[in-house]
């Protein structure tokens, strides 16, 4: 596969700083404390492990 930009540019009209919020919300990273981000690895493990369906040449 190839990728390629375009030369041409596309200028849009979009929603103005008073009308949308785009900051983001407090997320995961900026409250995670080290017992959260365990919690986080081991649901993501045991999902992996138990339920995650994975090609057979990956295993």
């Amino acid at each position: 596969k190839k990728l390629q930009f375009s030369s041409k540019i596309l200028v849009h009209e979009t929603w103005t700083r008073e009308d949308y919020d785009r900051r983001g919300d407090q997320s995961t990273c900026n409250k995670l404390t080290p017992i959260l981000a365990q919690k986080i690895k081991d649901e993501l493990n045991e999902y992996k492990t138990v339920e995650m369906q994975v090609h057979e040449d990956s295993k």
